[in-house]
């Protein structure tokens, strides 16, 4: 079957610089063999596809299912994540030919379509262009890398905290699934931690965060309701044992250790683990190492998931419905803080999974 229907689409921004991001083919939704092409700068996007069907142009913004709606949000999300600024759309310009006589065109105008981000929109630290480009595939590691920076952009706009941890944490919960291969939440975050350990270099962004946090930024969160929630009876001791063992951080046992082994010394000591904690913990505070790893694993992998369990369980009221701001504001930007480097820690990563 032929493709002999050309479409372009031309997305024009409001920018005078018109230095070429990218350049290449790029697969399709739809496809396993045929491409279209791709053209980004800061001041213009351009598609060039063949297809076989006539797509009424009218309808292409509207079925979520098209490949040429699909190409549109990848060049979209390729573009706010190069550029990591918002830059106004002017406009979006779409055409059909067919042996080089156009058929049919249409112009979108300022006004006539949605920004998609806007102008609080600003991204903090840098997605490398290799792992970027991973957004194109049409795999199931490109269509999760392309989730998850959607959902990125998003939280990086005007958003409540709530509203941002929310993005943040669909961005994550997309990647951990895929590097793990996993369905369980529970699961894939213990062996997301196994795949930082084994690849300790890859959390730049996170770890530099986490580097200079100290022991009293980490006693801000709520720790006994977290213990008390992950191990709330005493059958569950030898779990909360095997949790403080698999940390070494001096700020994370001395916070430990200032709660009474975390509000379970008495069920440490009726199940004959006490001794074996307070040597564990001891000894990492007497080595006074900072392991920034760990307490970036932690803070997403098991204090974000406490959290976030009790946010969208619907265990509380919307976050968002407040008059001012209190400490669950502050707590979330806290959070956020952290989460948000790791998430693109893990994009920049994405060649190991």
């Amino acid at each position: 079957m032929t493709r002999a229907n050309e479409y372009v689409i031309e997305i024009s921004f409001k920018s005078d610089i018109k230095d070429v991001i990218y350049r290449d083919s790029v697969p399709y939704y739809g496809s396993s063999s045929y491409t279209d092409n791709f053209m980004i700068a800061v001041d213009k996007i351009w598609i060039e596809a063949n297809r076989s069907d006539i797509i009424p142009l009218d309808s292409i913004f509207h079925n979520h299912f098209s490949s040429l709606y699909n190409q549109i949000i990848k060049v979209l999300i390729f573009y706010y994540c190069s550029t990591r600024i918002y830059t106004e759309i002017t406009s979006i310009k779409l055409t059909r030919s067919r042996n080089g006589k156009i058929i049919e065109s249409k112009i979108l105008q300022h006004g006539e379509f949605n920004q998609v981000i806007d102008s609080a929109f600003s991204l903090t630290n840098g997605i490398t262009h290799d792992r970027l480009t991973s957004l194109f595939l049409e795999t199931p590691k490109g269509r999760s890398i392309l989730i998850a920076l959607s959902y990125l952009i998003r939280a990086n706009t005007s958003l409540q905290e709530s509203d941002k941890f929310e993005k943040l944490w669909k961005a994550f919960n997309k990647l951990f699934k895929v590097i793990t291969g996993e369905v369980k939440d529970s699961t894939c975050l213990r062996k997301l931690r196994e795949f930082v350990i084994n690849n300790p270099a890859i959390l730049n962004y996170s770890s530099a965060k986490s580097s200079r946090l100290s022991t009293n930024d980490l006693r801000q969160i709520r720790w006994r309701s977290m213990i008390l929630d992950f191990y709330d009876t005493e059958a569950k001791t030898e779990a909360f044992k095997d949790f403080v063992l698999r940390y070494n951080d001096i700020r994370m046992m001395e916070i430990i250790r200032d709660t009474n082994f975390g509000y379970r010394q008495d069920f440490l000591q009726n199940k004959g683990f006490l001794v074996q904690v307070q040597s564990h913990v001891q000894n990492a505070i007497v080595a006074n190492t900072l392991y920034n790893n760990e307490v970036v694993v932690f803070l997403a992998g098991k204090y974000m998931y406490f959290v976030r369990n009790k946010t969208f369980h619907g265990e509380k009221i919307d976050s968002s419905f407040r008059l001012l701001a209190n400490k669950e504001d502050i707590e979330l930007k806290f959070l956020n803080g952290i989460l948000e480097p790791y998430v693109i820690d893990l994009i920049n990563a994405n060649d190991l999974y």
